[in-house]
């Protein structure tokens, strides 16, 4: 069979509509370049379309943990940030809700094994020490994920914390393996403790899976 093609979306409408377009994305979906595009979670005083020029960073609470309030990607292409809307939950003061399609991957192909999303400080995949995983402590990594491939997630979902490959700081996509092409969803947020120190980490979200 061979390795399956992997083509990371994201939803960057208000619809929360499954994307039809496969690989190439339809109307609500585009592409993210796993090169040059990244997620960026960012302050409510950055709009949709603003150019990536502007940066404007989340503010570390003063008590206990808040949710970053808004999630971008930043669209190299055309230069500006692209708000992913339906991103995040609605708790802890985050700017989402019970979304299931917000971001996405389009698995080209067949796997043995369940698909897997993973967070790692970078593309080697050996370590997690970053601040925002949790500098060591996966189950204290800020980046939390929760599928949504069958179901929405509820509108103030916690989600798992991402860090490594260990099976309680993953979440798993598919139920088993795959036998044809489809297409997978996860929605994410950043939820920041009171402890934290500033900080600009770039975590690498990755797929992994078996295959023949």
């Amino acid at each position: 069979m061979g390795a399956p093609l992997v083509y990371f979306l994201y939803n960057h409408s208000q619809n929360n509509h499954p994307n039809t377009g496969n690989e190439v994305g339809d109307s609500n979906w585009k592409n993210l370049d796993p090169i040059n595009d990244e997620i960026v979670f960012m302050s409510e005083e950055i709009e949709d379309g603003d150019p990536i020029s502007s940066k404007i960073p989340f503010s570390i609470p003063e008590t206990d943990s808040q949710e970053a309030p808004r999630t971008f990607v930043k669209n190299y292409a055309e230069g500006v940030w692209d708000r992913v809307w339906l991103a995040g939950s609605n708790a802890n003061q985050g700017g989402g809700g019970n979304y299931k399609y917000a971001l996405g991957a389009y698995i080209d192909g067949t796997s043995q094994s369940a698909i897997v999303l993973q967070a790692w400080d970078s593309t080697s995949r050996e370590s997690y020490n970053l601040q925002v995983l949790g500098s060591g402590a996966p189950d204290n990594s800020m980046v939390r994920a929760i599928c949504t491939t069958y179901s929405s997630p509820g509108d103030e979902w916690a989600g798992t914390p991402l860090a490594g490959d260990g099976p309680v700081n993953t979440i798993t996509l598919t139920n088993g393996g795959i036998t044809s092409s489809q297409m997978v969803y996860f929605n994410v947020r950043l939820l920041v403790p009171s402890t934290a120190t500033p900080f600009a980490d770039e975590p690498v979200l990755c797929l992994y899976m078996s295959y023949q």
